[in-house]
């Protein structure tokens, strides 16, 4: 306020970019070739026969159509958060917050599957340890703690895991690639397309590794050319290496195909000890992807945090590390919560139902994205833009259509995601309100406690001493009406390296012009508490001093014209009137700052009514008159007449419930309503106006014709904004 200097910057801490073509190939490979082939195959044989194939080819057909979509999205925003991002920079904030929280639940649950088809095999061919779990949890506890060391060793880690596997892989094709008997893959072929088409919504979970490339784009050297290219390489390779796995598999013979196929299939062509590598190969398979889908997740929960759609303190990256360690641990809890309460295949079912819900709304994304930026550089471009997009989106829907039948992990999967949505409104409801500004807190330097408590609280932040007493006045006409109590603040905004020691001098300065604040409230028994706080942002102070001191009513003057860009009332305005949960009086004063004789126009509506309460304060203190008006235009009809007549009369009534005001009612005829209310307020010492009411977006603040009226009267203006708790948490969830 009265002492301002430049607030500085803070650097926050970034992503180191230290993937290069090569890691980003092995995130995509490494969380494709993982449960998918090791156990999926197993499951698919037994539904389908060599049908599978089929399923694994139609799964692969309907992620290129997103990994497209993928490609286009990542050219042009190169940063961690893919699915969620994407939403973020298209729909409103509620649809981008459930994308969001749906790749969550997709990403962990996903790596749950992974950890839980470890712990299978470990359990199965390795060490019968105590308990099933065991290995998968020791496996997940080394994952997480590797990811917060460092993205460099994380992704280090990845390529040579996926090196090895594959090399493990195409040694077990060899070994059984010769026996494979056309005929019998014939007869094996299943024609039972439904199940085709469900076993492929089954298998689907096993392409979604180029989402987990998208996710760290943040982290891939030159993502607009490393990306694209390696979803579909990675794809690619993957789909030939499944197709050629399936084939071996029937050619075993086996007599019941599960989960642990390929293992009994690998000790039939490769004897025990090939056996044992490829299942040593399919637990590091499941550990790299593991690790690919831990990245992803946490990428995610950063990206969210910092677009404030999770607590900023999941955002947090370690300086010396430079990884989301918070989001990282968090990540690692829900996995291990996922794979210990479900069983394996439930959780690939719960995997894709989310997952699948993720890439409808990024295809319907980029459809509105491309009409909503036209003229967007795209180095990326989907072809056949929106026949591609609406192709994917009928595929992924009717791939889950067919794991609606499996209604329990469907179910979950819908109840996590309201739990979510739940979650969020109740986060943000709590959310303390200066949290949704930049800096740090301020801190109170100086308090003079009122000698007695109010019932009604009303904070006055002084920013020109020029009118502090006619703002106190104003307060005091309130406090008095509600038996309530007045908190003068100053706050002296300091830079971040002013010691301590230099503070006394600032707040001397500020001590005068509390004193004229404390003597204007004495004049009239008023109880006033003068604060001044120290702090690097005015507007955060202000919010923190009307949340500590749970204040009713923020009433702030303003000089009636702003020079800032894009702002409405000036910056420290505009924030406060966001983001309060208190009412709102906004004070311009003109002249002496007279409000004797008040001109109340009137359109009905909740800041109406507030401002109809506050009106009738003011003028029973000030022993003066109100007047209600309603604007209308000269050619009305008589109807509309007759309205504006019956909504003056039922304010008047509502007023002259209150003893000793002198209140009048009158139709003014405008073309305008801006216009006619400038026109009529000559005869007046102030107009108090109601903020627009039509919208519970922040952004519209009090209305086209309320900041008309502020800007061009010459009168003394005073703008009542009301608080609404259920349209303010409404406004918080659905806040851009």
């Amino acid at each position: 306020m009265a002492v301002t200097y430049q607030k500085t910057s803070s650097i926050e801490t970034e992503l180191s970019r230290d993937l290069g073509f090569t890691s980003a190939m092995a995130i995509g490979v490494g969380t494709m070739i993982a449960a998918g082939i090791f156990t999926l195959s197993g499951l698919a044989i037994r539904n389908v026969g060599s049908a599978a194939i089929l399923s694994f080819f139609l799964a692969a057909i309907v992620a290129s159509f997103t990994a497209l979509t993928y490609c286009e999205f990542v050219s042009i925003y190169p940063q961690s958060g893919e699915g969620y991002l994407y939403s973020r920079k298209t729909f409103k904030p509620p649809l981008a917050y459930l994308t969001g929280w749906a790749l969550i639940l997709g990403y962990t649950s996903s790596c749950a599957f992974y950890i839980a088809s470890l712990s299978s095999y470990f359990y199965e061919f390795i060490w019968r340890t105590p308990f099933e779990s065991m290995a998968g949890i020791a496996g997940l506890v080394i994952l997480v703690i590797l990811n917060i060391k460092g993205t460099k060793e994380s992704g280090s880690f990845q390529v040579v895991v996926t090196i090895a596997k594959v090399c493990l892989l195409l040694w077990f094709i060899a070994g059984g690639i010769g026996t494979v008997k056309p005929q019998e893959i014939i007869n094996r072929f299943s024609t039972d397309f439904l199940k085709i088409g469900s076993t492929a919504g089954l298998v689907f979970i096993t392409f979604f590794g180029f989402s987990a490339i998208a996710a760290t784009a943040g982290e891939i050297r030159n993502p607009v050319k490393n990306i694209p290219r390696s979803i579909f390489i990675s794809m690619g390779l993957v789909t030939v290496l499944y197709t050629l796995v399936i084939l071996v598999i029937i050619a075993a013979g086996l007599h019941d195909y599960t989960e642990a196929a390929m293992g009994e299939a690998a000790s039939i062509f490769l004897g025990p000890i090939g056996g044992l590598v490829i299942v040593a190969g399919a637990i590091f398979s499941m550990i790299s992807a593991s690790n690919a889908s831990i990245m992803a997740a946490s990428r995610v929960s950063l990206s969210m945090s910092r677009l404030s759609h999770l607590p900023e303190r999941v955002g947090f990256i370690n300086p010396r590390t430079r990884t989301p360690i918070v989001a990282l641990t968090l990540t690692g809890i829900m996995i291990l919560i996922f794979s210990l309460g479900f069983r394996l295949e439930d959780l690939a079912h719960f995997a894709d139902t989310v997952l699948l819900l993720v890439l409808i709304i990024v295809n319907f994304a980029l459809i509105v994205h491309r009409r909503k930026y036209p003229n967007l550089e795209r180095p990326f471009r989907v072809p056949l833009v929106p026949v591609l997009p609406m192709l994917a989106i009928i595929a992924n829907l009717y791939l889950l259509s067919q794991i609606l039948h499996h209604w329990f992990p469907v179910v979950i999967a819908g109840f996590c995601l309201l739990l979510g949505i739940f979650g969020f409104m109740a986060w943000k409801g709590i959310q303390p309100q200066e949290e949704a500004l930049p800096g740090t807190p301020s801190r109170v330097a100086l308090e003079l406690p009122a000698k007695e408590k109010g019932l009604f609280r009303i904070l006055v932040p002084i920013a020109n001493p020029a009118n502090a007493k006619q703002l106190i006045d104003l307060a005091c006409s309130v406090a008095v009406d509600k038996k309530g109590e007045i908190v003068a603040l100053r706050v002296a905004s300091i830079p971040e390296q002013v010691s301590p020691a230099h503070e006394d001098r600032y707040i001397e300065q500020e001590k005068g012009i509390l004193d004229i604040a404390r003597r204007t409230a004495s004049d009239y028994g008023t109880p006033i508490t003068s604060l001044i706080r120290i702090g690097h942002d005015v507007a955060r102070a202000i919010l923190e001093s009307a949340r500590e001191r749970e204040c009713n009513l923020i009433i702030m003057g303003w000089k009636g014209h702003t020079s800032t860009a894009r702002k409405i009332f000036g910056e420290t305005s505009d924030a406060v009137v966001n983001h309060s949960r208190s009412d709102i009086m906004l004070v311009k004063i003109e002249g002496e700052g007279s409000f004797k004789r008040l001109l109340l126009p009137t359109a009905g509506g909740e800041h109406a009514v507030a401002a109809e309460r506050y009106a009738t304060s003011i003028a029973k203190h000030f022993k003066g008159s109100i007047t209600l008006c309603g604007v209308v235009p000269p050619n009305a009809a008589e109807t509309t007449i007759e309205n504006t007549f019956e909504r003056l009369e039922q304010a008047k009534h509502r007023i002259s419930s209150y003893d000793g005001i002198d209140i009048d009612s009158k139709i003014v005829y405008n073309t305008s309503v801006s216009d006619g209310i400038l026109q009529e307020s000559d005869n007046y010492d102030a107009v108090l106006v109601g903020a627009a009411g039509k919208s519970i977006y922040p952004e519209i603040l009090f209305g086209s014709i309320p900041e008309t009226i502020v800007k061009k009267s010459t009168k003394s203006v005073i703008v009542v904004k009301h608080h609404h708790r259920i349209k303010a948490l409404l406004g918080r969830v659905m806040e851009e």
